[in-house]
């Protein structure tokens, strides 16, 4: 499969298969994550990677916390996100609502509990990235989360990057042994796609070219 054909395929995953996955796979995800180019070849990144028990009680852990705030997550980070990008925040969640309506599953729990628990993923991969870096570096943290979520697709599995859990930095420290020289970045759910699931028939708008690119020097 071509790359540019993994591109447009590729969707984030909410949904997962039971079915494991070997440790063979993972490790040829990991390698192309770490051939992604890096600022002064310094490969920042690190990864933890999580499944079977320590991973379910990770999970509930989070589930339990989230559960117990008087808020939701705020994609908005405030109100400080300009309203633009908000708004294609909320094409993502009108989008998404008729695939959970067949589901009986209403946005917002779905999509809060769903990401506290890595939507049921057999295995989570922790990004993070040593404290000591400039924030350029997260750069070169996305070339790898890329690769990491292109070659995924390529083999069949599937993936959701996950930032909410973000909130509950704490517990991912307490539970993964994360040392506090470390910054956590994201979190990568990984498995095989359950099809069956209508949400993940849901595709994401994406807004168009000319919304987001000038061109200078061409005619």
């Amino acid at each position: 499969m071509d790359v540019i054909t993994v591109i447009n395929e590729r969707a984030s995953v909410r949904g997962f298969k039971k079915k494991p996955v070997p440790r063979e796979l993972i490790e040829q995800l990991l390698d192309a994550a770490r051939k992604a180019p890096s600022a002064s070849n310094q490969q920042p990144w690190n990864f933890v990677v999580v499944k079977g028990e320590i991973k379910e009680k990770l999970a509930d852990d989070i589930l339990s916390a989230h559960r117990k705030l008087s808020k939701h997550y705020d994609p908005s980070k405030g109100k400080t996100i300009p309203r633009l990008y908000m708004d294609r925040t909320k094409k993502l969640l009108i989008g998404i609502r008729p695939y959970l309506k067949k589901m009986d599953k209403q946005v917002v729990p779905f999509i809060e509990e769903g990401s506290c628990v890595f939507y049921g993923a057999p295995v989570l991969i922790v990004v993070t990235l040593d404290k000591s870096h400039p924030k350029s570096k997260l750069v070169d943290m996305g070339c790898a989360v890329e690769n990491i979520v292109l070659a995924a697709q390529e083999k069949g599995l599937g993936t959701c990057i996950i930032a909410l859990i973000l909130m509950f930095e704490k517990l991912i420290r307490e539970h993964l042994a994360i040392p506090d020289s470390m910054d956590i970045v994201v979190g990568i759910a990984l498995g095989y796609p359950d099809g069956e699931l209508p949400v993940n028939a849901f595709r994401a708008p994406k807004e168009e070219l000319s919304e987001m690119t000038r061109w200078m020097g061409f005619k």
